[in-house]
């Protein structure tokens, strides 16, 4: 009777699975740094007016990640990177002479490519040929048989 029941639950357990979340949980690899390094190059272009250079990107740290509540599967990906925009960025968010700055214009010197609620809210002005330092994390979420990144694009190895 056990091994009966046991063989039932062997049967039964991967139809109750989230069969997406699955599939990339056991058989997709991690998202890659290189992954994380297209990302970031999607979003600067995003975020600031003017190109960037993206001058070193180096990955920290990675974790697996399990939303309790859903079930659903991530992965975060920590990475440490710097630009110089030789053309400067979001150069209508310069502060005026008493450093007042436009509406719409964030003046916070924390740069992040990924904002989330508590980072900063609206364009934020770059000098022309400063270099900014980043020190962010992107969340990836199983989708498929791939991981779906910030940018909205699904990353299959």
């Amino acid at each position: 009777m056990l091994s009966r029941l046991l063989a039932l639950t062997l049967v039964v357990a991967p139809l109750t699975i989230d069969h997406a979340a699955a599939i990339c949980w056991f058989g997709c690899p991690d998202p890659t740094e290189a992954n994380a390094r297209q990302i970031f190059d999607n979003l600067l272009k995003q975020r600031f007016d003017k190109p960037g250079k993206i001058l070193s990107f180096k990955q920290t740290m990675t974790e697996r990640l399990e939303m309790h509540a859903t079930g659903e599967k991530g992965f975060e990906l920590f990475f440490n990177a710097s630009v110089q925009f030789p053309e400067g960025a979001n150069l209508e968010c310069k502060p005026d002479d008493a450093g007042k700055f436009p509406d719409g214009c964030s003046p916070s010197k924390h740069y992040v490519t990924a904002p989330r609620n508590s980072d900063p809210k609206g364009k934020q002005f770059v000098a022309p040929g400063e270099t900014i330092a980043f020190d962010e994390e992107y969340r990836f979420y199983a989708d498929g048989d791939g991981w779906k990144g910030p940018d909205g694009v699904v990353y299959k190895q």
